[in-house]
């Protein structure tokens, strides 16, 4: 906000600041109130610190965390997208994965410094639906065809098709929203670069999910996850590269004939 002259806090923290530290009562303030908090929280541990309840929680929020069973609130829905982020986690190539997704979140940095994009609207529109999109773009192509190693008991299960979609297109929705908040210090660069993330966000919400979940119903190979994906093609076809043409070209396409 200070950047783009929305709001300054510079007036407000001087005056505050300045006070406390010109003024002979303003340190007596603070050490009255660091000396307080001191107090208040020497009191409270030395009335309820139990080192085995202490224990007792912490081995309960790791387990819940780790088994994600706080997902279990929302249903069916939940458990099956708990069932996912399990995946994730607990397979080499897909671990591999999320660590290549946290990589490209840098992408912007080959292009929003440089002077020759700043006027190549289509390419900065494709670098912007990239990297607001990047787990959802490499989640995204495998989406069905990681579980085809388990599928024949998935469909053994109480999970009805609408339920399986719905969960998977949540599981997209949420890489995308932690993909938009990690790419917000790109907003520095300026307010085009904010609109094209917040444009870029909304149409990888609303179409590009969508998109993908269509085409990961041709997916018919199953892939390995126990194995890297260093070098590894196992599982990928034409059908995972023919899927990124209506992601990335055709906004791409549009704007830049727009643009002309």
């Amino acid at each position: 906000m200070e950047y783009f002259n929305i709001y300054s806090l510079f007036a407000l923290s001087q005056q505050v600041f300045g006070f406390l530290i010109e003024n002979p009562i303003g340190w007596i303030i603070v050490l009255v109130f660091s000396g307080a908090a001191f107090l208040l929280n020497k009191g409270f541990f030395a009335q309820n610190y139990y080192p085995e309840n202490f224990d007792r929680k912490t081995i309960r929020k790791q387990a819940e965390t780790q088994n994600f069973t706080f997902m279990e609130r929302f249903g069916k829905i939940g458990e099956i997208i708990s069932l996912e982020m399990k995946l994730v986690l607990r397979h080499k190539r897909t671990k591999n994965v999320l660590y290549t997704a946290v990589l490209f979140l840098l992408y912007g940095l080959l292009f929003y410094p440089s002077d020759m994009y700043k006027e190549n609207d289509a390419m900065l529109m494709f670098v912007a639906i990239f990297v607001t999109g990047i787990g959802m773009i490499l989640f995204g192509q495998w989406i069905i065809n990681w579980e085809g190693s388990y599928f024949d008991f998935l469909m053994t299960r109480d999970i009805d098709t609408q339920s399986y979609i719905k969960a998977n297109y949540f599981l997209l929705l949420s890489l995308s929203i932690i993909s938009f908040i990690l790419t917000t210090p790109y907003f520095l660069f300026g307010r085009d670069i904010l609109i094209n993330h917040s444009v870029a966000f909304l149409y990888n919400a609303g179409v590009n999910i969508h998109v993908y979940l269509f085409g990961a119903t041709f997916n018919t190979k199953r892939l390995e996850l126990s194995k890297g994906s260093a070098m590894n093609m196992q599982g990928v076809s034409y059908k995972n590269f023919i899927i990124m043409i209506p992601l990335l070209v055709v906004p791409m396409g549009l704007i830049g004939i727009f643009s002309l």
